[in-house]
């Protein structure tokens, strides 16, 4: 698996001047989804470009904080601290990797003043059968890469997002179990601390 390719892949609201095409979309309770989403917790299902799946649990604290510890290999863990997003390898016994997190399309997902209404954020919106699914980019960072969030209705709720990488290479993560508001300790998110635990 490379985790390096899960972080690079990583108007239809009221203001917006130029009706686009997806306005058709009601996206107005998803935004509000996203600015109150500040905590959660879950399972999560990891697929990678070459085909291969992981499985894991997650940790979220917005703004910038996410956690990912993969069930196999032990020990790999993804952790962004609000700045920087750490690669943990249990293959290698050098410290993480380590890349700004407003270089990866998942900034979008952890940012603390998103908004949909923002200019240039939104590249589309659809609804299936699968659910709403809303694709962005960083409008000043436009060439880092796009972020599919799709979104389950009644009520409205996060169940995955594809992160998709300047190559076009696709890391999908499907959510689980998903607890939203629950407690999450800030030391889950120090990478100097997690970096120290694991030389």
């Amino acid at each position: 698996m490379k985790r390096r390719d899960f972080i690079l892949g990583a108007g239809a609201l009221a203001g917006v001047a130029a009706v686009p095409a997806w306005a058709a979309v009601n996206v107005a309770d998803i935004d509000a989804y996203l600015r109150n989403l500040r905590t959660a917790t879950g399972r999560f299902t990891q697929t990678n470009p070459n085909g291969s799946v992981q499985t894991g649990q997650f940790m979220l604290a917005k703004p910038g904080r996410i956690r990912f510890e993969y069930d196999s290999p032990k020990g790999a863990m993804v952790v962004s601290d609000g700045s920087w997003v750490g690669v943990f390898d249990p293959k290698s016994n050098r410290n993480p990797t380590r890349y700004p997190l407003k270089r990866t399309p998942l900034y979008m997902l952890l940012r603390d003043d998103v908004s949909l209404a923002e200019p240039g954020l939104v590249l589309g919106a659809t609804e299936d059968a699968a659910g709403t699914h809303i694709t962005v980019v960083d409008p000043r960072a436009p060439d880092e890469g796009r972020l599919v969030m799709t979104f389950g209705t009644g009520p409205v709720e996060l169940r995955q997002w594809v992160v998709q990488m300047k190559n076009g290479q696709r890391t999908k993560i499907e959510v689980e179990s998903m607890t939203e508001g629950a407690q999450v300790s800030r030391s889950l998110f120090n990478l100097e601390l997690e970096a120290t635990k694991y030389r």
